[in-house]
């Protein structure tokens, strides 16, 4: 999940999906996990408790989870707003970055692992392990050896805002706090639609999410979703998901504007002196917004965020209430 998963940005995020999809078997197809689908999601929470996660896997958490690990970001700033922190036995590294953490402050205090040791997450003995499928498998592998309780996100699970609310309302099962998740996926919903309110019958400029690896957000990406909900129109929308794109491209899709993630700025300076995109609206009329980093990466509640400074560029007269999202 998680943080585009893991992502460290629009430009980062497409080359860390792509590194994670050649060098495994493929890109692994999600199984609809049994927490939320299944009639049983609605009942109360009780432990013992075996569920399937969303690679196939069976998991059984014996007891209520008293010691997490965290292995990605987007699991990070979720687990944050679900349990205290004492439940917490390890985070990412990421969660104390600024630039693409959204909870800096919660998380200090709280170890950090790298995710590629798996040793050192055995050593907090862990009840709980949230990862991610596209990791690293001999890491997989060995806490899976170890046989402690881990449920793994698919990299299928971060195509839409509407996966990252089912993903919430997961960790919330998991963990034993359901109605802390529902709260913060109401929350969640709540935001969103004020800002579609105040957007509401204005022009819908085109945009284009583009960055200095060279690709774009299409349909089934979380960006995708935030440029329709802040008001926007995705020109490219009409390819699938995260794909490479060329300048001849740009200029026949001619957005209003272009928009890239904030650790990516200097890229925009780049395209705003291109001499072959001179003609597109969104450089001629200098419509060129770095968007922050923590925000248009998320895939956890603070995506909302990104749907606001969206909405801020692309409708600047709107009477936008800034989100407040459950923390």
């Amino acid at each position: 999940m998680l943080k585009r998963p893991l992502f460290q940005g629009t430009a980062l995020a497409v080359a860390l999906a792509l590194g994670a999809t050649v060098s495994g078997c493929g890109t692994p197809q999600a199984t609809q996990n049994s927490l939320t689908t299944n009639s049983s999601a609605a009942s109360a929470i009780s432990y013992p408790m075996t569920v399937k996660d969303d690679m196939g896997n069976t998991v059984t958490l014996k007891h209520q989870p008293m010691h997490i690990v965290s292995g990605s970001e987007g699991t990070d700033e979720i687990l944050v707003s679900l349990v205290p922190r004492s439940r917490i036995a390890l985070v990412t590294t990421m969660a104390s970055n600024p630039e693409y953490s959204n909870v800096v402050a919660q998380v200090k205090g709280i170890r950090a692992w790298s995710g590629d040791d798996p040793e050192q997450a055995l050593a907090v003995h862990p009840d709980l392990v949230l990862e991610a499928g596209y990791v690293t498998k001999t890491v997989l592998d060995q806490l899976h050896q170890a046989g402690v309780p881990m449920y793994a996100f698919s990299l299928n699970d971060f195509n839409a805002i509407a996966d990252i609310e089912r993903n919430i309302l997961t960790v919330g099962r998991l963990v034993g706090e359901p109605a802390k998740a529902n709260a913060v996926v109401a929350n969640m919903k709540q935001d969103i639609a004020q800002i579609e309110g105040a957007v509401q019958g204005q022009p819908r400029p085109t945009v284009l999410d583009y960055g200095s690896y060279g690709y774009t957000a299409g349909r089934d990406t979380t960006v995708d979703d935030i440029i329709r909900d802040a008001g926007g129109v995705n020109v490219a929308h009409i390819l699938n998901g995260w794909q490479k794109i060329t300048d001849e491209q740009i200029v026949k899709w001619n957005p209003d504007v272009i928009i890239d993630s904030s650790d990516d700025a200097a890229f925009l300076k780049k395209l705003a002196s291109d001499p072959a995109l001179q003609s597109v609206t969104a450089v001629r009329e200098h419509h060129l917004y770095a968007i922050n980093s923590a925000d248009i990466s998320s895939v956890s509640q603070y995506v909302v965020r990104a749907v606001y400074d969206v909405a801020k560029v692309l409708h600047p007269t709107a009477h936008l209430k800034s989100p407040k999202v459950m923390a």
